[in-house]
């Protein structure tokens, strides 16, 4: 338990400094956060990704370390309320579906924005005519 205490203190004081801007952490400070995954491969696969050459400050690979081992959190509870013994792809697709599914959703958000803005055209288009087509108020022409 003081270990555990001990640990967060630490985070919390690495985190402060961190943030204050007083000193930026050190490998050996980084290492001491626990992190879920080796923060040299994720700011690999970060560097990777990009089109353009970025200095990448600590705090961003921090939280994408983090961030990364809350979403592995998220997929194993998932995974964890599966009946079966033995966990599958299937079981792992399952509870990673949410995740990879963004990219799909947002293109299909996408997809109905364009079909009602050509809907709203169309009946913009069709309200103009029928103003067109209709005879003037007999009130105001006289």
């Amino acid at each position: 338990m003081e270990k555990e205490d001990s640990e967060a203190q630490i985070v919390d004081d690495i985190a402060a400094e961190g943030a204050a801007g007083e000193q930026p952490l050190t490998e050996a400070d980084e290492e001491s956060l626990h992190l879920p995954f080796p923060n040299a491969r994720v700011v690999r696969i970060i560097r990777e990704n990009m089109k353009h050459e970025h200095q990448i400050k600590s705090d961003v690979k921090l939280a994408a370390n983090k961030l990364l081992g809350e979403i592995l959190a998220d997929i194993s509870q998932s995974m964890d309320a599966e009946d079966y013994f033995t966990i599958s792809t299937e079981h792992f697709n399952k509870a990673a579906r949410k995740y990879k599914e963004i990219a799909l959703n947002q293109k299909r958000i996408r997809r109905i924005q364009k079909v009602l803005e050509k809907q709203r055209a169309e009946l913009d288009e069709i309200v103009t005519e029928i103003e067109l087509d209709m005879p003037a108020d007999p009130a105001t022409s006289q």
